[in-house]
């Protein structure tokens, strides 16, 4: 899992914000002045290429300002990109903001539109295209704004701010201000989201007593630490390593923190606790999204946005099945033909230290991968109080402009064994995440891709190079083989269902015989339908993204014939980066852009 739209929400900036009012000057100081304005008139953009870089630097400035979390997330240094005053907030979920967004993407698309694409670089036209299919994507799902859910038990916002909080790196004096402040913008942000999930309640669009019931029992989790939550403790710790703080300042700060904590944070995941209880029994359905109206509609645009993949559902179902099948015959095929292939073989195989693990595999992506650019790893461990309700392991995406540092949470909770850690760690680090992170960075002149969201791209790649670990470990391969194919396997699975229970409205019931087929008990079934329920096309985004780079693979493999090399294949993809499938399809065998990249 890849933290990277860390907030993602309606408040976005104007443009015209940014614009600065020129001083009314004398007119002797004009005129000493000609020479001077002269001169940076002659700097203006006057190429195409120069207008279109000029309104794409003018658009990340205003979108990486939304809120305060995604400015601190994306810049070490904001100042070095001209931010200098900027509000602190934590965005909104009010219908006003949403009005404000809609109406701020339809001013894009239109300057957009005023460009003309073919007088771009290569560079600059692929930059367009992305983002001219990236705003209409934003611009259709307006019209769903009450069928999104920012709140769930693993991938809520309520859950992710916590670790998002925990890792707010204290750079300057200036971030431990702006952390404090944003502290107190808790409340007020949770207070929009409550009036948004009021207006979906009304709607008949709110969630389902099981789902309030895990997020309460989450929120609780976060609050009954009280004084002694680890926030606290976190934060004294970074206040203590922290120089140029005296004695008396680290007290004071230490002490502002602990009292917003008490009079800010834990009151406003109390009020939200209570005002999600008291919406209980509003939220009409019980199963998948297709159950609400236009839900069917509503999931196909989910799935096409979060995949990235623009086929129909059918088409996406069709694939996912022949790729089951594929992998259950191969997983019968292990069984019958080897011996003690059982998980008693990893039993005795002790876990290695993750960061010799990374070094390993950065070692070994060299094989089939171009050199990464050079970076630091913490390996961290999620806090006792968060391990039942965040996921296995994530990565989370450091500054575009300190890209050398770099953190991957592993949740202890999930007791790896030998191989899961080594092929969890290939997820997030190398050649996964942080790898193809740093890597694009490394040659991405455009900061405004850094902040588009595609998760097809980012957590299919991530998927796709775990699977192809499994074939690189070396302590017992044929075992490697079976639980790659079974990993496979079960992915698949879980996406054939998030379509059968959103798309088709397969019940619990239904889930629960399907799997009992496979051996797979009530009780699990029970959990991956309420994973499901909880987060739809979640599952779709890592394994569709799977499925379609080994498809680009074999796309590109007929192209380039005998010149194809998979190394070459991994370049190009991470040359172009993230971005929808039918772009990187294009781009891969695109001559002049390659040219342009060579």
């Amino acid at each position: 899992m890849k933290i990277s739209d860390k907030f993602s929400t309606f408040d976005n900036p104007s443009l015209k914000k940014l614009k600065k009012k020129t001083p009314v000057l004398l007119v002797t100081a004009l005129l000493l002045l000609t020479l001077a304005l002269g001169a940076a008139l002659l700097r203006l953009p006057r190429t195409e290429d120069g207008k279109f870089e000029a309104f794409t630097k003018k658009m990340f400035l205003a979108e990486v300002q939304g809120n305060t979390l995604n400015l601190h997330y994306t810049l070490a240094n904001p100042a070095s990109y001209g931010i200098q005053n900027y509000s602190i907030t934590l965005g909104s979920m009010d219908r006003d903001a949403q009005v404000t967004s809609l109406a701020l993407t339809e001013n894009y698309l239109s300057t957009l539109r005023g460009f003309s694409r073919e007088e771009l670089s290569p560079k600059n036209q692929l930059t367009f295209d992305i983002l001219a299919e990236y705003l209409a994507a934003c611009q259709e799902g307006s019209a769903w704004y009450l069928y999104d859910e920012p709140l769930s038990p693993t991938l809520g916002i309520q859950a992710q701010l916590p670790v998002l909080l925990a890792e707010y790196t204290f750079r300057t004096r200036q971030d431990i201000e702006d952390y404090l402040v944003l502290l107190t913008r808790i409340p007020e942000y949770f207070q929009s989201i409550i009036r948004f999930e009021k207006e979906k309640s009304q709607a008949g669009l709110f969630m389902s007593d099981a789902c309030v019931k895990d997020i309460l029992e989450q929120c609780n989790s976060f609050v009954k630490s009280g004084k002694e939550n680890y926030l606290k403790q976190i934060f004294d710790d970074q206040i203590d390593s922290f120089t140029n703080l005296t004695a008396d300042e680290k007290i004071s700060y230490k002490q502002q923190n602990a009292d917003i904590l008490s009079a800010y944070v834990l009151p406003a995941y109390e009020d939200l606790m209570n005002q999600l209880a008291k919406l209980m029994g509003t939220g009409k359905n019980t199963g998948g999204l297709c159950h609400l109206p236009q839900g069917r509609d509503y999931y196909a645009y989910l799935v096409h946005s979060t995949t990235g993949d623009a086929s129909s559902i059918e088409s996406i179902e069709t694939r996912i099945k022949e790729k089951i099948v594929s992998d259950y015959k191969n997983i019968q095929k292990l069984l019958s033909t080897e011996s003690g292939l059982t998980s008693a073989s990893l039993e005795n195989i002790p876990l290695s230290d993750p960061a010799d693990t990374l070094a390993g595999l950065e070692q070994m992506s060299l094989r089939d991968f171009p050199a990464a650019p050079e970076a630091d790893c913490q390996v961290k461990y999620v806090h006792d109080s968060l391990e039942d309700y965040l996921s296995p392991a994530f990565y989370m995406i450091p500054p575009i402009d300190d890209t050398a540092n770099n953190v991957i949470y592993i949740n202890q909770a999930s007791n790896y064994n030998a191989l899961e850690l080594y092929t969890t760690l290939a997820h997030e680090g190398y050649p996964g995440h942080l790898y193809q992170t740093v890597s694009f960075e490394a040659q991405n002149e455009e900061p405004l891709r850094s902040i588009l969201s595609f998760g097809g791209y980012t957590e299919g790649w991530a998927t796709y190079v775990e699977m192809y670990a499994y074939d690189t470990w070396d302590e017992n391969p044929k075992l490697a083989s079976l639980y790659q194919k079974d990993r496979s396997f079960m992915l698949g699975l879980a996406s054939l269902l998030d379509i059968g229970i959103h798309y088709h409205g397969y019940s619990r019931g239904d889930v629960a015989t399907f799997l009992n087929k496979f051996g797979i008990t009530e009780d699990t079934a029970n959990s991956l339908y309420s994973a499901i329920l909880e987060a739809p096309a979640n599952y779709l985004k890592y394994y569709v993204g799977y499925l379609n780079f080994l498809e680009l693979r074999s796309y590109l493999e007929n192209a380039l014939g005998s010149r194809f090399t998979l190394k070459e294949y991994h370049a190009r993809v991470l040359a172009i980066g993230p971005c929808s499938f039918s772009i990187l399809k294009e781009y891969l065998t695109k001559q002049d852009y390659l040219e342009s990249i060579a």
